[in-house]
């Protein structure tokens, strides 16, 4: 009995180890990939920002006095088209 109780504690202790040791690999391999997701989402946050703010600029140039409504119904449609299923999907 007391044999087979430190298996089990061994045994443990050897999953435990192995377990952390393969997350710490995973950490270790999907780091650099997060940094460049996270890169690449703020570069395009900055470019639609950019984007949008030209938009509005332009729409006034134009002679537009409702640029902010205008912007406001565009927003409305951006979002019902990303809650959209592509095919793909």
């Amino acid at each position: 009995m007391l044999i087979d109780s430190i298996t089990n504690e061994a045994a443990n202790d050897g999953i435990d180890k192995v377990t952390e040791a393969v997350r710490k690999a995973m950490r270790d391999v999907l780091r650099p990939t997060e940094d460049r997701l996270a890169k690449l989402m703020a570069k395009a946050a900055v470019a639609a920002a950019t984007a949008m703010y030209m938009n509005v600029q332009t729409i006034a140039d134009l002679g537009k006095h409702n640029a902010v409504e205008i912007y406001n119904e565009a927003r409305v449609k951006a979002a019902a088209y990303l809650k959209e299923r592509d095919d793909n999907e």
